[in-house]
């Protein structure tokens, strides 16, 4: 993948983005929001068949993670702002403001793609939840420290829930890539919060735009709680079940993901 590096500033608080742009005509502009776990690294398998579609293609790191500053802050709110402010430089690079994008996230960033939805409605062309998750489970004071404290610094122990997230091996490169931003000074502290603002679920659901949910069959974190949020939350979303990937089908299941975004951006051109 052949990507445009960037940063961008909210009040001191770096979001890191990377843009790929088609070869020819842009046709659709698509948003690849990562999640906490993953990066624009991550959807490397991805895009290529994004751009043989006429897709500019904008891979944010959640604000917080990734390469973005871990200072963010974590409310789905306040998220969906500095997200939209990215995209918004990547229309003005292109002198194309108020442009109409797909909004596509993975995991527990697709709460922050609801509220870019309602806060901007018109400027979202569909909205595609790539295995959400909509809540943490409610747990006490201590435990989102406790979480990383167990699996973030022993590269062995985070190897393991990676592995047990996805259901498969992964290559030792794949998960450090995932790891590595974790461990910078500030990112137990992030991540704590991010755990802490998850416990609530959104307040609002899809409205009314085109929705896509791909769900995980083998996902661990798409238990009977979880589902059940995502049926209230997407009611009335177009779903698919990639039976036997787990949460990362961007890694492991690569191109049945792709074959559902391609069907998902032709049909919503009309073709």
């Amino acid at each position: 993948m052949n990507g445009e590096s960037r940063t961008v500033a909210f009040s001191g608080i770096r979001v890191h983005y990377a843009v790929a742009r088609p070869a020819g005509a842009v046709k659709n502009r698509v948003l690849l929001l990562s999640s906490p776990m993953i990066n624009s690294f991550h959807w490397r398998k991805v895009v290529p068949e994004l751009q043989d579609l006429g897709c500019l293609c904008a891979l944010v790191d959640l604000p917080g993670f990734g390469q973005s500053d871990p200072r963010a802050p974590q409310s789905d709110g306040q998220r969906a702002s500095m997200v939209w402010g990215v995209l918004d430089e990547v229309d003005a690079a292109d002198g194309q403001p108020m442009s109409m994008w797909h909004l596509a996230a993975h995991g527990s960033a697709c709460g922050t793609i609801l509220r870019m939805a309602a806060l901007y409605p018109d400027s979202v062309k569909s909205q595609i939840h790539i295995c959400p998750v909509f809540a943490a489970p409610a747990r006490d004071a201590d435990a989102p420290e406790r979480f990383y404290d167990a699996h973030v610094p022993d590269p062995q122990r985070f190897k393991a829930l990676i592995e047990r997230w996805s259901g498969y091996p992964m290559d030792d490169y794949i998960v450090d890539r995932m790891r590595r931003p974790l461990m910078r000074p500030g990112s137990r502290q992030t991540f704590s919060r991010m755990l802490r603002y998850a416990a609530t679920p959104p307040r609002q659901g899809m409205g009314f735009c085109p929705t896509m949910a791909l769900l995980g069959g083998l996902d661990p974190l798409a238990d009977d709680r979880a589902m059940a949020r995502v049926a209230a939350l997407l009611p009335d979303a177009e779903t698919h079940t990639l039976r036997l990937a787990g949460h990362f089908p961007m890694e492991t299941h690569s191109r049945a993901l792709r074959d559902y975004l391609r069907g998902w951006l032709r049909f919503n051109d009309g073709e």
